[in-house]
């Protein structure tokens, strides 16, 4: 960690904290309004594919406080609803361009990573939490998770579409949860079950 935390610290967390992220070591943060986001660096030592070496990995953390309530009212029986609030990406699955494995050995292969690393925070990273900074770009990106679920059979990417619709609900948005939901469970008799509290909870604010 000695040989890159310099790294991080220095291009990379100048542009996080430019764009309002605050922290230390290999972790920066920001909260804007109720969304809270966190960019989190990791290390791999020796990795299988590099024995000599270690690997840098980053991974985005988002969490949208201020619905977490409301989807423990819709999915009551969810034992770690912060857990299911939380949408985790690492950076090869946001990635706007080819970003290659970030090793190092010493200092001067740490160092030779920072420009590398800047411009992945730069131009994949920070537009990745624009999107995801307002409750109608996390409702999109929950959309597109399940989107994606839905044309895999017998894949329904877990909570997420309860998390889209505890958004769409608190922007009253309650004709959107529904058709979010229906998306990702109602196919499957056994989803359709396991989710019946959402369906319910959906059901009864559209009569209201």
């Amino acid at each position: 960690m000695s040989l890159i935390q310099p790294v991080v610290q220095g291009g990379p967390a100048a542009i996080l904290k430019a764009e309002g992220f605050a922290g230390g070591s290999l972790s920066l943060v920001r909260s804007i309004g109720d969304v809270t986001q966190e960019v989190e660096f990791g290390l791999f030592v020796r990795p299988k594919h590099a024995k000599d070496s270690a690997q840098l990995v980053l991974n985005t953390h988002i969490l949208p406080t201020g619905v977490i309530e409301i989807y423990r009212e819709i999915l009551p029986g969810d034992p770690e609803p912060l857990e299911s609030c939380r949408i985790s990406a690492p950076l090869e699955s946001i990635a706007r361009e080819r970003v290659s494995m970030w090793l190092f050995n010493d200092e001067v292969s740490a160092a030779s990573l920072e420009g590398n690393i800047t411009r992945a925070v730069s131009n994949s990273v920070l537009p990745y939490l624009e999107g995801a900074s307002s409750t109608d770009g996390l409702i999109a990106m929950c959309r597109e998770g399940v989107q994606k679920a839905a044309s895999v059979l017998g894949y329904s990417a877990g909570n997420r579409a309860a998390l889209g619709a505890a958004l769409a609900v608190s922007i009253g948005k309650i004709s959107e949860a529904l058709d979010l939901v229906h998306l990702a469970y109602s196919e499957n008799p056994s989803l359709r079950a396991k989710y019946d509290s959402v369906f319910s909870y959906l059901e009864g604010l559209q009569k209201a």
